[in-house]
């Protein structure tokens, strides 16, 4: 009943409280920082104009610090280009009516053209266009302080913050992923296969092609855990594949060799009838628990 609203709304997955704990704090130390030194520089009226920017940052490198918005080129790129594009328009295009959605419309389509995506970076350049006196009176240092200073405050306190946490490390290519087991339907997608896909997708995806295919392996591994769960393995016993026609096929457990890892649990089984008659084969208890899809008692 509540799935197609769900869906619409676009639901959020929920992370652990100390995931919650980790980036409220970060986000406060952050913060801190960087309205101390935009204040030295430009006073309150101009700390009020770009932290608002600084503040969306904070949220993708402490909430989100693996996500490709918050890859350090996307963080400082985007917010310095967005920045300088920010103070041209308003110097050069003149209106605030026209100059504040070219800024936005001009630092997106940078950000697209040099990869560099991150979304705070559209207020890095519109503050620059009504950010008022203080920050007009700045020009193009606007760019060096106070944006690249904060980026630089940013980073700093995201590098020592982040990497704290073993589950966390920022930038997101410190982050080193276990291995979840041999899977034989996933072991031959490699990353290039995930980075094809996504670029042939025309999707933008807030994920690294590491994460993206961690979770296909953990996905693969939790739908194994599922089979294996309602699965009983008896010595001797007779399954079925349950297909129809000439791929119906009978397998008998004549062997087995016992590993507390399921994909090293190995199974020698011979064809009884069906499809393949007559031939033995071995395989782990992952693959026969799928091929496996009930267990049959033969006729006296």
């Amino acid at each position: 009943m509540f799935q197609a609203p769900i869906r619409f709304l676009g639901f959020q997955n929920g992370v652990v409280s100390s995931e919650k704990l980790v980036a409220t704090l970060g986000g406060a130390l952050a913060i801190l920082f960087c309205f101390y030194i935009t204040s030295l520089y430009t006073g309150a009226n101009g700390a009020a104009a770009i932290l608002p920017s600084m503040g969306a940052s904070t949220v993708l490198l402490f909430a989100v610090p693996h996500g490709q918005l918050s890859t350090p080129w996307a963080f400082l790129a985007g917010n310095l280009l967005s920045a300088g594009i920010g103070v041209t328009c308003w110097k050069f295009v003149g209106p605030v009516l026209l100059a504040a959605p070219l800024a936005v419309a001009f630092s997106i389509l940078i950000m697209h053209v040099t990869r560099s995506l991150h979304p705070p970076g559209g207020a890095t350049a519109l503050a620059a266009v009504i950010g008022g006196p203080s920050i007009h009176e700045l020009g193009y240092w606007y760019v060096i302080t106070p944006t690249l200073l904060n980026c630089c405050v940013l980073f700093s306190v995201a590098m020592l913050f982040n990497n704290l946490f073993s589950w966390r490390k920022y930038p997101q290519s410190l982050m080193r992923y276990q291995s979840v087991g041999y899977h034989p339907d996933t072991r031959r997608i490699k990353m290039q296969h995930i980075h094809e896909a996504i670029r042939r997708s025309e999707i933008v995806v807030d994920a690294s092609d590491k994460q993206i295919k961690h979770i296909v392996d953990l996905a693969d591994a939790v739908y194994h855990e599922e089979l294996l769960a309602g699965f009983i393995l008896e010595p001797g016993a007779f399954y079925t594949n349950g297909k129809a026609g000439s791929q119906w096929s009978v397998r008998q457990v004549i062997d087995w060799r016992e590993h507390e890892d399921p994909a090293l649990y190995l199974i020698v089984y011979r064809v009884v009838d069906g499809e393949g008659k007559g031939v033995s084969g071995s395989c782990t208890l992952y693959e026969f628990s799928e091929w496996a899809k009930e267990q049959m008692q033969p006729k006296c």
